[in-house]
């Protein structure tokens, strides 16, 4: 199963055709009606697409987890509404290999307040089954883990 597999949007925006900023604009509309952590699929062959989605994510809370290309030139922008669980501390672990995210995570958990949620975000290709077992062996809550940008995961877990 590939990464854009396990994506599942929960809005698809087709905007083929507009100009920029018609597709930023449109995909602003429709993330309004959707839930938090919802993802919106944006299909769009506009060249100016990527980096005003970019802008109006940074600026709105929002995340464009994963761009993929299509065979008529269009490119498909998966934009996930803000986080699925909201976080009180976020420790970024991209880069650091298995198992540093969940020892690191286990320190974070234990300086927060009980019942307080860690955003944990992983590049290693064992974490989510790290994260279980870890989870399982330590009495966590993984409340969820959901793909993150540019190939990483992110785990919510709550202490």
């Amino acid at each position: 199963m590939s990464r854009l597999d396990r994506i599942q949007p929960d809005l698809t925006l087709d905007t083929r055709g507009q100009s920029c900023p018609g597709p930023v604009i449109e995909a602003r509309r429709q993330a309004e009606r959707l839930d938090r952590g919802a993802v919106l699929l944006l299909i769009s062959d506009c060249p100016g697409t990527q980096s005003d989605l970019q802008s109006w994510a940074r600026q709105t809370g929002r995340e464009l987890i994963e761009v993929s290309d299509h065979d008529d030139g269009s490119k498909a922008y998966y934009v996930r509404n803000g986080d699925p669980w909201a976080a009180a501390a976020v420790l970024d672990m991209r880069g650091r290999p298995c198992p540093a995210p969940v020892i690191e995570a286990e320190k974070a958990l234990l300086a927060m307040p009980h019942g307080d949620v860690l955003k944990l975000l992983s590049d290693c290709r064992g974490f989510a089954d790290d994260v279980v077992s870890w989870a399982r062996n330590t009495g966590r809550q993984v409340l969820g883990t959901v793909p993150g940008p540019a190939g990483s995961e992110i785990s919510y877990i709550q202490g």
